[in-house]
Order: C-alpha cells, then sequence, then structure tokens
C-alpha cells in the first residue's frame, strides 16, 4: 500500500527510470513556465532618460513590462501551479521523496490527456468532440485530483509517513520532521487547492455548454471566446461580425 512510498526513507534506490522520469517533469514544467511568462507579457525597452514638462532631464525605468493580448484567463492559478510544481519537482529529488513524487507526477499526467484533447477539439470547434472530452476530463479530474491525491497520496504524506519512519526506524530524522515534510505537504495541499478552483471553471464551462450550447475555455480566454453561427452561406460570430 501506500506505506512502501516511505518504507526505508531516506536510502531508497533510484533507479535509471525514475531518474530519467524526474528529468523529463523538470524540463516540460521549467519550459512550460517559460512559455507562460513570455505569453502573458510584452517586454519593450526605452531610454532611460526623458524630459520632464519643464524639460528638466529625469531617469525612469529603461524596461516597459505590460500584459500581452495572449495572456491566459487563468494566468494567475496557472503561475502559482507551474511555481509550485517546479518546487515540487526539485524538492522532492532533494528530499528523496522520489517515490511519493512520482506518484504526484502520475496523478497530474494521466489527468492531462483528457484537458489537452478537450482544448485541441474546442479550438478545432468539434462540439460533439469537445463535450465528450470534457466529461471524461471532469471524470478523471475528480478520480485523479481531487479523490486519490488528496484522500490517498497526501493522507499518506500526512500521517503514514511518520507512522512508518517511527515504526521501522525508532526516531524520526529531525530534517525531516522539521524541515523536509512541511514543506513538501504545504506544497503538495497549495496543488490541491488550485486543482480544487479549476474543477470550479470546469462545472462553470460545463453549465455554460449544456445550457447555452456553447463551448468556452475560461482557462484560456477569462471571458469566453466569440461563438460562430450559421446564417445562411455566411459565418457569423456572437459579437455580429462575418466571418470567412
Amino acid at each position: 500500500g501506500t506505506k512502501t512510498l516511505f518504507v526505508g526513507y531516506p536510502y531508497h534506490e533510484i533507479l535509471p527510470g525514475m531518474t530519467w522520469y524526474y528529468l523529463v517533469q523538470s524540463a516540460y514544467n521549467m519550459e512550460a513556465l517559460v512559455s507562460l511568462l513570455e505569453l502573458s507579457f510584452t517586454v519593450r525597452l526605452q531610454s532611460p532618460l526623458y524630459k520632464d514638462d519643464n524639460n528638466r532631464q529625469k531617469l525612469r525605468s529603461p524596461v516597459i513590462l505590460d500584459w500581452s493580448d495572449t495572456v491566459r484567463g487563468d494566468f494567475r492559478e496557472m503561475l502559482v501551479h507551474h511555481v509550485v510544481t517546479n518546487l515540487l519537482v526539485i524538492g522532492s529529488s532533494f528530499m528523496r521523496f522520489t517515490r511519493v513524487g512520482s506518484m504526484v507526477f502520475v496523478v497530474h499526467d494521466v489527468s492531462d490527456v483528457p484537458v489537452d484533447l478537450s482544448k485541441l477539439a474546442n479550438f478545432l470547434k468539434w462540439k460533439i468532440s469537445t463535450a465528450s472530452c470534457f466529461a471524461i476530463m471532469v471524470f478523471l479530474w475528480c478520480l485523479c485530483r481531487l479523490t486519490i491525491l488528496p484522500f490517498v497520496i497526501y493522507k499518506s504524506v500526512l500521517y503514514e509517513s511518520i507512522l512508518v519512519l517511527k515504526e521501522h526506524g525508532g526516531v524520526v530524522d529531525r530534517i525531516f520532521w522539521v524541515v523536509f515534510h512541511p514543506i513538501f505537504s504545504f506544497l503538495v495541499g497549495l496543488i490541491i487547492l488550485l486543482h480544487a478552483a479549476w474543477f470550479a471553471m470546469f462545472l462553470r464551462m460545463g453549465y455554460i455548454l449544456v445550457f447555452r450550447g456553447e463551448a468556452h475555455d475560461l482557462t484560456e480566454h477569462k471571458n469566453g471566446e466569440p461563438q460562430l453561427h450559421t446564417n445562411g452561406d455566411a459565418k457569423v460570430a456572437s459579437n455580429g461580425k462575418k466571418q470567412d
């Protein structure tokens, strides 16, 4: 059971496959964080010297940072998620929590597949496929991220870890109890809260899809997307403009 996640800690054997899994997870999440920042902000350079209304020379920032038109609708949640995930990947490797860390990765990877498929179907405006992928996504999200992660894995981190270590080692290492365990528990707990926030967003998207017949990806567009409706031989968006 989940007790094996901590039996023998911190002397777990790390196989090459686990090493590669961590390297791929680290590379993917680092790239995702960089891509999120690139899509969310525009950076412009300007002269640090300028003259005010009284023709006096003053200093200003040489960099202008502004929101991009391509910023995600869930930018704040996604930014926190990527930062926390990268901390978990690096931290769990450093703290030797590779067994429980890999379990957290697995429940994420399984539920990520229908998320990406539903985004693709919505991008292509395939409503039936979007609805089907969305239903699978909600089911796997509830199963993996709102059931297995908090009530199986996180429960084991909070309770079983201490019991197992005391049972097999007699005394829990002080650095584990004071530093590693609280940090890891906090980061995983924060991830679970973000999953709950996203699930609330999914429920809103599902309500709009069922009762309005419109497929909106609120994670990408905070206020929804233009919907195309057939009007004779032309396609008319929800804002009334004709589309080619």
